[in-house]
């Protein structure tokens, strides 16, 4: 008799001590692929993403778009905007108040009940802005 050492480390296994052979067949592996090769949701942008990856890096906007998305009022949404725009070279102060900019934020900002006008929202921007640090304000 030979010593046998049989490693099991998940999966479904079966141990056949007295067979000679055995086979295991795959059927639907073709579907498989077809879904695996298929673009996902997470994978294809939705136009809000689209538009909003020309002012923001696309591999910081999903940490971005969930901060966004905690904010629970306005003051909280400006301090999240005033983050970005110290964090991304293309905003400018002028353009994070403008209110195509705000607009293409706001789908994001799903807790955000009230206080959610345009108006507000840069209001609120605006006060964040001047409430930075004096060393934080050229850019």
């Amino acid at each position: 008799m030979n010593d046998v050492t049989i490693n099991i480390n998940g999966g479904n296994n079966q141990i056949l001590p007295n067979a000679t052979e055995a086979v295991q067949n795959f059927y639907g592996d073709q579907f498989a692929e077809k879904i695996l090769g298929a673009p996902t949701l997470d994978s294809t942008p939705s136009p809000e993403v689209s538009k909003l990856s020309l002012y923001i890096d696309k591999v910081n906007l999903p940490g971005y778009i969930s901060q966004i998305g905690e904010c629970l009022n306005a003051t909280e949404f400006a301090k999240v905007v005033i983050s970005i725009f110290e964090q991304e070279s293309k905003l400018t102060e002028e353009e994070i108040v403008k209110e195509r900019f705000i607009r293409l934020l706001l789908p994001f900002a799903t807790k955000l009940a009230k206080g959610r006008t345009i108006d507000n929202l840069r209001a609120r921007i605006n006060d964040a802005l001047l409430s930075r640090p004096k060393s934080n304000r050229i850019k």
